[in-house]
């Protein structure tokens, strides 16, 4: 239902909003301020408009009817309403129509807005805001968009319709993007921490028996897996969601316990020999940290490949 505001006693124009045979509202507004926000107000209200004979109720004020469902025609007016606090969005479709609206009516002033309010739904709802970026023509907002999702969303059958209405190079930048992203981290997961684990030697484990060693292994298997399935679910992963991952897997092997040198060692080598034990916590933690900064670089880059790195 429309607010009370615009059902204001000294309203010279009916916005009446609906289509059949659903139900109608009127919403009694200033002419004056739908000509400053649209052009296409301004332009409809000097038309001649037919005698009132639907409303009894104030027959001396014109009447134009709209397609807008109430709903949405009370959110525009919202917008363009001085000292009237604009709409909330928490999910997409309410705000797609409103774009829709906007752009029927060359509402300008509301766009930048509904940009942000687009961007504030994500990661919630990542490639339902790409669907409606693309559609708009919002670049930069497509690419925030993508950069949050997973091939997964491929898969929800609640998109077909808005898939369906995509432009073709707009779906395949999307596609080859996730995937080709989520091949890349996999693959880079999988490298470092091979790399991590082939440090390792006897030594290292403090025992150099098959058990030792096969549970070092084991570690660094688990850890592989448990990192691949997070990235997966978030592929923005950062250290400190590395670091939760540790977590969900056994403790690895104590391993060694660092070298002892004298301070000229120290003084005369760049290499900290007490991080340097791949079983030792702070060594874990480099790699971890180096591969959180990797594998955001990869993430960057897919992008720009897929999408371009020109801005708006």
């Amino acid at each position: 239902m429309p607010l009370a505001l615009f059902t204001t006693s000294d309203g010279d124009i009916i916005l009446r909003a609906g289509t059949d045979p659903g139900p109608k509202y009127d919403f009694r507004v200033h002419k004056f301020i739908l000509s400053l926000a649209s052009p296409v107000f301004k332009d409809m209200l000097t038309l001649p408009k037919p005698p009132n004979k639907n409303g009894t109720e104030h027959p001396d004020i014109p009447v134009v009817d709209v397609t807008d469902t109430p709903d949405v025609l009370d959110m525009v007016l919202r917008f363009i309403y001085p000292g009237v606090e604009p709409p909330k969005f928490t999910s997409v479709p309410p705000l797609s129509a409103v774009l829709s609206a906007a752009d029927k009516y060359c509402i300008t002033s509301m766009v930048p807005m509904l940009r942000d309010a687009l961007k504030a739904l994500l990661p919630g709802d990542p490639f339902g805001v790409y669907i409606v970026a693309c559609r708009f023509g919002f670049s930069e907002e497509a690419k925030a968009a993508a950069m949050v999702s997973t091939p997964s969303c491929l898969l929800n059958r609640s998109y077909e319709e808005g898939v369906r209405q995509m432009a073709s190079t707009d779906l395949f930048r999307f596609v080859r993007f996730v995937i080709r992203r989520e091949e890349l981290g996999r693959s880079r997961i999988e490298n470092y921490l091979v790399l991590a684990f082939h440090g390792l030697d006897g030594n290292c484990l403090g025992d150099s028996s098959d058990d030792h060693w096969d549970t070092a292994r084991e570690f660094y298997a688990d850890l592989t897996k448990t990192i691949q399935d997070a990235f997966a679910r978030n592929p923005n992963l950062e250290l400190k969601d590395l670091l939760v991952v540790l977590d969900k897997i056994p403790d690895p092997p104590l391993g060694c316990k660092p070298a002892q040198h004298s301070g000229d060692y120290y003084y005369e080598h760049d290499e900290d020999d007490e991080f340097s034990c791949p079983l030792q916590p702070m060594f874990i933690r480099r790699v971890l940290a180096d591969l959180a900064k990797t594998l955001n670089i990869i993430s960057r880059t897919t992008l720009d490949d897929a999408f371009g790195i020109d801005s708006e």
